[in-house]
């Protein structure tokens, strides 16, 4: 008797777990806007099935620059960008309604590099500078860069080139005189006997070079999966910083760099994921004046409506 009510227990409890409707799960696409060490925590959380624990469908795309991941986040083919903090300024000016809402990598990565017969930027006045587009990032650090060595972007000559590969291409060809570049290319560039004239760090310390962006009317559409995301991130952001070894092979798996470049990738930007999507406002602060002076801008946009604070608000401190 206790055996025929065992079994009934048995097969009550599958009966149950059988006909329990399936958790739906929320699927979700996110642009990546370059294939770069700084969205590392980004790879190693797809790797190890952290958006699937919290219920989510999470397809990671690769883009080869930031402004086609952006239209495909206003054309809504994209739900979350990761990509460049400062670049969304001019999106936000134009009338898109996006808004920064997570830091992913806090670090100032670029340094300009010129071809071995310019010493420094002091000598910028006349010089071909290539940057990705207008209104990017890296036309703005280059504007930055020669202003700080007492020339005005003015006397210098911006070419259009594109994406980082194509930019140290153009500088290697002898088709431009300095560039904008970050890791790994820096490495190479080191290797060529390419000069160093400057490394950005130095002018912005405090800086959130990549992050999260989504429209401002998804965020609140969606607030709830929105928080699941960004807890299965930083729980990748965690295993990241915690485990080399891992970070290392999602280097080289998904940058395609080898052993020795993913160590060093590795190093230099574990310290920059931050646990608590802290965004450093100056980076978006100088983008927004930069802008107004270049009169792309015709007023300066308050922070409140560049950053959502409300999800670092609420998991920053978990």
């Amino acid at each position: 008797m206790r055996c025929s009510k065992a079994w009934f227990t048995v097969l009550l409890l599958l009966l149950v777990v059988a006909f329990q409707p399936e958790r739906a799960i929320a699927r979700i696409v996110v642009g990546v806007s370059t294939v770069n060490v700084a969205f590392l925590p980004i790879y190693v959380t797809q790797d190890k099935g952290f958006f699937k624990d919290e219920g989510l469908d999470v397809l990671v795309v690769m883009f080869n620059a930031g402004n086609t991941n952006l239209q495909a986040l206003i054309g809504g083919d994209v739900q979350i960008m990761a990509g460049g903090v400062p670049e969304t300024v001019l999106g936000r000016a134009s009338g898109v309604e996006i808004k920064n809402f997570w830091a992913i990598s806090n670090l100032m990565p670029f340094q300009i590099y010129g071809s071995p017969g310019f010493k420094s930027l002091r000598e910028a006045k006349g010089r071909k500078f290539a940057i990705s587009r207008f209104g990017s990032l890296s036309e703005f650090l280059t504007r930055s860069g020669v202003r700080h060595f007492g020339v005005d972007p003015k006397d210098v000559t911006l070419l259009q080139i594109g994406a980082t590969p194509a930019r140290f291409t153009a500088l290697a060809s002898g088709i431009v005189d300095a560039t904008v570049i970050w890791f790994p290319v820096t490495e190479r560039a080191k290797a060529l006997g390419f000069n160093q004239l400057f490394d950005l760090k130095e002018l912005y310390p405090d800086w959130t070079n990549v992050g999260f962006i989504a429209r401002e009317s998804w965020l609140a559409k969606e607030k709830e999966q929105t928080t699941k995301f960004l807890k299965a991130f930083q729980r990748g952001v965690k295993h990241t910083r915690e485990n080399r070894e891992d970070g290392i092979k999602a280097l080289r798996k998904y940058v395609q760099m080898d052993a020795a470049e993913s160590a060093a990738g590795y190093d230099e930007y574990r310290d920059s994921f931050p646990l608590d999507g802290r965004i450093a406002e100056k980076g978006i602060t100088v983008a927004i004046d930069q802008e107004v002076e270049a009169g792309r801008l015709k007023k300066k946009i308050p922070l409140n409506e560049m950053i959502d604070y409300s999800f670092i608000n609420l998991l920053g401190k978990r």
